[in-house]
């Protein structure tokens, strides 16, 4: 065989060697195992359900969210402050480190400075849950709702309703964006009109939802047009 084909084969097959020993993630390894199945059953179900959502799909690791250190197998040195990232009060703090957009609205709501004082109002986990990280449960978010905002309680009542009203357009938004993305040809109006569903969908975390609701609206009535000439892009 030619030397100069072996040596690039050669140093592939280094590298491929290197990536499995030097930089494995002890982390994954270690929940993903039967054994731990055994011992722990509730943690790897924990795991399972992890690797199998947007984030795990996504690539990210135990300490991308954790902390911890994934280069050992020593459980002291390996779950260093493991738990505080996702304490209740610092889930937004957490997830925001990747959430830029949605943490810059939230902090900015009623909700955040009651979740700082006292701890008792939602954070990201609440609605979009620890693992699912879908965008929307709508009727996960309106039982989540009527939580605080009842008629017993007194405390803005209608809020359920009106939270149900908004996702259930956003929603319809969703299924319109898919279509003007597949079949619209104005590439440039498609783009346009996702950099507002963007916006809208971070702006939601605000839960100003006089404003959201406004916004909603108008870029339904957007995207509206947007499938109709999508449509008319499909047929030609």
């Amino acid at each position: 065989m030619n030397a100069k084909r072996v040596f690039p084969i050669f140093i592939f097959i280094l590298a491929m060697m290197t990536a499995s020993t030097g930089f494995g993630d002890e982390c994954m390894d270690c929940h993903n195992d039967p054994g731990f199945k055994v011992q722990h059953p509730k943690l790897f179900n924990y795991f399972t359900e992890f690797d199998a959502s947007v984030h795990g799909v996504a690539g990210l690791s135990c300490v991308d969210c954790h902390g911890g250190d994934e280069k050992t197998r020593d459980l002291d040195k390996a779950h260093v402050d493991v738990l505080k990232p996702v304490k209740f009060d610092q889930i937004p703090v957490t997830c925001g480190q990747c959430h830029v957009e949605q943490r810059d609205a939230f902090v900015t709501s009623d909700h955040y400075r009651i979740l700082e004082k006292d701890g008792t109002a939602p954070n990201c986990a609440t609605c979009h849950g620890a693992m699912e990280m879908d965008f929307i449960f709508v009727t996960r978010v309106k039982a989540t709702c009527v939580f605080c905002h009842n008629e017993e309680s007194g405390v803005l009542p209608e809020v359920p309703g009106k939270a149900d009203l908004v996702l259930n357009k956003i929603n319809i938004i969703k299924g319109y964006r898919s279509f003007v993305n597949t079949h619209g040809k104005d590439r440039d109006l498609a783009a346009e009109l996702n950099e507002s569903y963007d916006k809208l969908t971070a702006n939601w975390h605000n839960f100003d939802l006089a404003n959201v609701e406004a916004q909603t609206n108008e870029l339904l009535g957007e995207y509206r047009k947007a499938k109709s000439q999508a449509l008319k892009d499909r047929k030609k």
